[in-house]
């Protein structure tokens, strides 16, 4: 039997299963990130999964890379243990086309090779949700989800409520957690405070045939206040993030030169929304972000940068049915290192529509104009089309197009006689289906995506000193193909199991490389969920990929990745827990050459009041 036949057969399995109970599935979950506007996910036409707070508790995540990798859309390779920078892909989409916000912050770090978002420093411990949207999204993200989004949510306080928390964890490889969080509400506003500091003495990431031994320690420290004031038609919020970290890291050649990277992020807003007498919504919102980067060791580097979005976004609900909406951003970016110091802007203006002629059809469609001052323009659209063929079964059809300027990096460090880049532009088409059934307690879903990459940009080395060395165009194109499936089903009131597959290929139109690097061809999630009672869970899962090249189009090994995890409700206002990872202590590879953590576990306890 075929990996794909095994895998489809298990999925089919647990949808097949004769047994069911009763009482409705939770709540529909509600999403913000497909319009810009509130909507129930079974009204959005947008390929999306959303992890809870529930899913985030129940699993056996130690931290978001974990969390992440437990989703077959995201491959994820790694260069080490913890803090080590991930590479992610997001249906072979590489994280320079895709949009990292937390609580709608931008919080990259555009003085990257690429703008780099430092999801490894984002803590679990205080995430409410993720959703993670599928597609290019540049039509109403703009440029950096050219293929797809992230975002982010993390625990925001309740009107009228006082709340506490408290978590302390410690785990393999000395690592050890604290997370606070308070909140208080009144009638008209809340305030909430979360901090988090975590330490690891990590692993030697680079440890070949037991070369280096020396580990790879980790450290971060964040801070998020969040509060928001409301009458009944105007509403002002606020965030303010400060991040920290510090990471050692080992040379791209196994070696260990004492390498480190210290990174502070400090993000805010101000929103302001307000309701015409028309009932049009207006929101005007201003995001700035300064980021701070220092390497030592075998290469020093100091940078730095400043970052301001302001944007201002009109929508109007029409007949309770349709939406009519338009926004406009400006963008202003600067750079600076020891020799160069540049200043980009850039300007957009956004006009999307969601019009249902019938209770059973939906039409999304967005449009976008970006205007560069070293790029010029791009345009950039989605339309998605969504049909209720039954109670339970939803069709949906989508087709969207991005693209990427150059980094501010890749724009200055040009090959010789290159002069300049153009951006690179993203396609992305899919047709799928959403079915659930509440009596049978099954949800399904599955997809057919294709995406292209055209003008990409590479990189050439010579060898050390070459005057070639640099960025260039011409590479070619990147076709990506591949199909999702997922499948929920609640056996009973204690019991739950949760399967996904998910079949990419990305192939380049390059002789030295004709795949995509990093990228699994086949990743399948299994999961079960037991609540043996008021007190105690568990939960199983099982990570399984294969055909994954490094970037050297090496076969990296297949694997499979056992984890587990305990929740033991010790009373109303507390909770242990512990979890454990890579079971099997496999010895695998996601990034050739770079180790990754064994067997490890996690205990912790949280108290709330």
């Amino acid at each position: 039997m075929t990996t794909r036949a095994f895998i489809l057969s298990l999925i089919l399995l647990i949808i097949s299963s004769s047994k069911s109970f009763t009482n409705e599935l939770k709540p529909l979950r509600i999403v913000i990130t497909p319009s810009r506007v509130v909507q129930d996910i079974s009204k959005t036409n947008s390929f999306i999964s959303v992890i809870t707070e529930e899913d985030i508790k129940n699993s056996s995540a130690t931290n978001i890379i974990e969390l992440l990798n437990a989703n077959t859309s995201l491959g994820i390779a790694s260069t080490g243990g913890a803090g080590s920078i991930p590479s992610y892909f997001l249906r072979g989409f590489a994280k320079k086309y895709l949009k990292v916000t937390v609580d709608g912050l931008d919080i990259s770090d555009p003085t990257g090779t690429q703008s780099e978002t430092y999801i490894q420093d984002i803590s679990i411990g205080d995430i409410k949700k993720i959703e993670i949207l599928k597609s290019a999204q540049g039509s109403i993200h703009g440029s950096q989800a050219a293929g797809g989004l992230i975002a982010i949510t993390t625990k925001d306080g309740m009107y009228n409520k006082k709340q506490f928390s408290q978590k302390i964890e410690y785990g393999s490889n000395n690592s050890m957690y604290s997370g606070t969080y308070y909140s208080s509400g009144k009638n008209n506003y809340k305030l909430s405070v979360n901090t988090n500091i975590y330490h690891s003495d990590g692993i030697s990431s680079g440890d070949v045939d037991g070369q280096n031994k020396e580990n790879d320690a980790y450290n971060y420290a964040n801070i998020t206040l969040k509060g928001e004031v409301k009458s009944e038609k105007n509403k002002i919020s606020f965030v303010f993030r400060d991040s920290s970290s510090k990471s050692e890291y080992d040379n791209y050649n196994q070696t260990d030169n004492n390498d480190f990277s210290k990174n502070n992020t400090q993000s805010g807003s101000v929103q302001w929304q307000f309701i015409t007498d028309d009932d049009i919504n207006h929101t005007i919102k201003y995001n700035p972000t300064r980021v701070n980067r220092r390497t030592a060791g075998s290469y020093n580097s100091d940078q730095s940068s400043k970052k301001h979005t302001v944007e201002y976004v009109v929508q109007k609900k029409v007949a309770d049915q349709h939406l009519i909406g338009f926004g406009a951003e400006h963008n202003n970016i600067k750079y600076k290192t020891s020799s160069v110091m540049e200043k980009r802007e850039s300007n957009a203006i956004f006009l999307q529509t969601q019009i249902q002629p019938s209770n059973k059809l939906l039409f999304d469609l967005s449009l976008r104009r970006d205007e560069d001052q070293l790029y010029d323009h791009h345009n950039s659209h989605r339309a998605q089309i969504g049909y209720d063929i039954s109670k339970n079964l939803r069709f949906k059809l989508s087709n969207a197009t991005g693209y990427r300027p150059p980094s501010l990096y890749e724009g200055n460090n040009l090959r010789g006689g290159v002069l300049k880049l153009k951006p690179e532009e993203t396609t992305n088409s899919e047709i799928g289906f959403d079915y659930k059934n509440f009596n049978k307690q099954i949800t399904f879903s599955g997809s057919y995506f294709t995406g292209d990459i055209d003008n990409e940009i590479a990189y050439y080395y010579g060898g050390y000193g070459d005057p070639e060395n640099g960025y260039y165009q011409g590479v070619g194109k990147t076709e990506i193909q591949g199909y999702e499936l997922l499948a929920k089903k609640y056996f009973d009131d204690k019991i739950s199991s949760f399967s996904s597959y998910t079949f990419t290929d990305s192939d380049k139109n390059s002789s030295s490389s004709p795949k995509g690097s990093l990228v699994p061809m086949h990743k399948f999630n299994t999961s079960l969920n037991y609540t043996i009672n008021e007190e105690l869970n568990t939960h199983l899962s099982l990570t399984y990929q294969e055909k994954a090249y490094d970037t050297s189009m090496n076969e990296l090994p297949a694997f499979t990745l056992l984890n587990s995890s305990i929740n033991y409700k010790l009373n109303d206002n507390l909770i242990s827990y512990f979890k454990f990872n890579n079971i099997l202590n496999q010895d695998y590879e996601v990034n050739r050459n770079y180790g990754v953590p064994g067997f490890t576990f996690l205990a912790g306890i949280e108290s709330k009041f």
